[in-house]
Protein backbone atom coordinates (compact mmCIF):
# COMPACT_ATOMS: atom_id res chain seq x y z
CA UNK A 1 0.00 0.00 0.00
CA UNK A 2 1.84 3.37 -0.96
CA UNK A 3 0.26 4.89 2.31
CA UNK A 4 1.89 2.89 4.68
CA UNK A 5 4.86 4.18 6.72
CA UNK A 6 8.14 2.86 6.24
CA UNK A 7 11.50 3.29 8.42
CA UNK A 8 14.81 3.41 7.13
CA UNK A 9 17.85 3.13 9.77
CA UNK A 10 20.16 5.98 9.89
CA UNK A 11 23.74 4.41 9.45
CA UNK A 12 25.59 6.52 12.87
CA UNK A 13 23.06 4.03 14.65
CA UNK A 14 23.12 0.79 12.86
CA UNK A 15 24.95 -0.70 15.85
CA UNK A 16 22.08 -0.86 17.95
CA UNK A 17 20.33 -2.74 15.61
CA UNK A 18 22.11 -6.33 14.49
CA UNK A 19 20.23 -7.21 11.44
CA UNK A 20 18.80 -4.38 10.19
CA UNK A 21 21.10 -2.85 6.75
CA UNK A 22 20.95 1.16 7.42
CA UNK A 23 19.47 2.76 4.16
CA UNK A 24 16.80 0.55 3.55
CA UNK A 25 13.26 1.01 3.54
CA UNK A 26 11.40 -1.54 6.19
CA UNK A 27 7.78 -1.25 7.36
CA UNK A 28 7.34 0.81 10.22
CA UNK A 29 4.56 -2.11 11.36
CA UNK A 30 7.07 -4.75 10.99
CA UNK A 31 10.12 -2.44 12.54
CA UNK A 32 8.48 -1.97 15.62
CA UNK A 33 7.12 -5.64 16.07
CA UNK A 34 10.83 -7.23 15.27
CA UNK A 35 12.06 -4.80 18.06
CA UNK A 36 9.55 -5.58 20.07
CA UNK A 37 10.28 -9.10 20.04
CA UNK A 38 13.88 -8.64 20.72
CA UNK A 39 13.80 -6.84 23.34
CA UNK A 40 11.95 -6.51 27.24
CA UNK A 41 9.14 -4.35 27.08
CA UNK A 42 6.80 -3.65 30.57
CA UNK A 43 3.62 -3.75 28.07
CA UNK A 44 2.97 0.23 29.04
CA UNK A 45 2.32 2.12 25.79
CA UNK A 46 5.78 4.53 26.60
CA UNK A 47 8.01 1.79 26.62
CA UNK A 48 6.15 0.26 23.40
CA UNK A 49 6.82 3.69 21.37
CA UNK A 50 10.58 3.15 22.49
CA UNK A 51 11.23 0.59 21.17
CA UNK A 52 11.33 2.07 17.72
CA UNK A 53 14.01 5.50 18.46
CA UNK A 54 12.25 7.84 16.31
CA UNK A 55 15.99 10.03 16.04
CA UNK A 56 17.55 6.44 14.61
CA UNK A 57 15.38 6.35 11.64
CA UNK A 58 14.22 8.41 8.91
CA UNK A 59 10.77 8.30 8.42
CA UNK A 60 8.02 8.23 4.72
CA UNK A 61 4.65 7.41 4.04
CA UNK A 62 1.80 7.45 6.39
CA UNK A 63 1.45 9.77 9.18
CA UNK A 64 3.40 10.72 12.25
CA UNK A 65 3.55 8.27 15.01
CA UNK A 66 0.41 9.09 17.54
CA UNK A 67 1.01 10.33 21.08
CA UNK A 68 -1.00 8.17 23.69
CA UNK A 69 -2.71 10.32 26.07
CA UNK A 70 -3.35 8.72 29.28
CA UNK A 71 -6.75 9.83 30.89
CA UNK A 72 -6.53 8.95 35.01
CA UNK A 73 -9.38 6.35 36.20
CA UNK A 74 -11.53 8.80 38.37
CA UNK A 75 -11.36 7.55 41.96
CA UNK A 76 -13.72 5.77 43.63
CA UNK A 77 -15.66 7.01 46.27
CA UNK A 78 -15.34 5.01 49.55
Amino acid sequence: MPNDREARLKREYAHLYPGLKPGVWYSAAWLSARQYARNECDGRADSMAAMVNDTHFEFRGGGPRLKRVIIPKPRSRE
